[in-house]
């Protein structure tokens, strides 16, 4: 987190050059939406975040890099991931799914969700089906409400 405060933000840049955002958008090749969520340090993908520098780099005449310039990427998140393990069940088990277990992690991608779920999945060797939904909305429980995402190093 404190590499972070080192960086300047694209609102840092855009008090020091002039930046009119649609035609950032534009020069970029993203839609407007995603340089004003880069500016409020909303997440976007790399790919557009990429281009972004890019843009702002022809833009100021700097050679401006991730290492410089503080926008938030998705990578920057672990996304919430439902693991359900199961047993195989045929047409006429009725009461298979009262056998389901379900763990929650935060994790980059499935890969990730299996290596994490790796050692609670392994203690359930009687339940053979694994499978691995990705929640990055959320979802409540009553009143308690499980983020859909968290970002790296504040959990």
């Amino acid at each position: 987190m404190e590499e972070r405060k080192k960086k300047s933000t694209l609102e840092h840049l855009r008090m020091r050059y002039p930046i009119d955002i649609p035609t950032l958008a534009r020069q970029a090749g993203v839609g407007t939406i995603t340089v004003y969520h880069a500016l409020l340090h909303k997440p976007i993908y790399r790919e557009s975040a990429e281009k972004i520098l890019a843009a702002l780099s022809q833009h100021t005449g700097l050679a401006l890099s991730f290492d410089q310039v503080d926008i938030v990427t998705w990578d920057d998140y672990l996304f919430l991931w439902i693991v359900r393990a199961s047993r195989e069940t045929s047409h006429n088990d009725t009461e298979a799914h009262l056998v389901d277990e379900y763990q929650f992690v935060y994790a980059r991608d499935r890969h990730h969700a299996a290596l994490l779920a790796g050692s609670w999945l392994s203690q359930k060797s009687h339940l053979t089906h694994h499978s691995f939904t990705p929640c990055p909305e959320g979802f409540l429980i009553g009143d308690i409400a499980i983020p859909g995402h968290l970002t790296k190093g504040t959990h």
